[in-house]
C-alpha cells in the first residue's frame, strides 16, 4: 500500500500540493503587508499542475524501469521456500 501510495499517488498530487501550499504562503504575507495577494484559488492552472502531476509520475515509473535492479537475462526467479524446516529466501538462477 505504501509503495502504491509512493509511486502512484504522491508523483500526481504532489504539484497541487506545492502550489496550494505556496499560495497559502503568499496570501499569508500578503495579509502582513509585505506583497501583493496571489491570485484567487478559481484562478489556479489545473491543466498545468495536473500535467506536472503526470510528468512527474511518468520519470518515477521510468526510473524505477531504468535502475529498479532486477535480475540479469535467462536466469529463473525460483520464489522463497522451504527447506529443512528453513525458509530459503526468492533468488535467481
Amino acid at each position: 500500500m505504501i509503495r502504491l501510495l509512493l509511486t502512484y499517488v504522491l508523483p500526481l498530487v504532489a504539484p497541487t500540493l506545492l502550489y496550494l501550499a505556496w499560495n497559502w504562503i503568499q496570501v499569508q504575507r500578503a495579509r502582513g503587508g509585505k506583497r501583493p495577494a496571489p491570485p484567487p484559488i478559481d484562478q489556479t492552472p489545473w491543466v498545468v499542475l495536473a500535467a506536472c502531476g503526470i510528468l512527474l509520475v511518468a520519470v518515477v515509473l521510468l526510473s524505477f524501469v531504468l535502475f529498479g535492479g532486477g535480475s540479469a537475462p535467462g536466469l529463473d526467479y525460483q520464489p522463497p521456500h522451504v527447506e529443512d524446516g528453513q525458509i530459503v529466501p526468492g533468488q535467481s538462477r
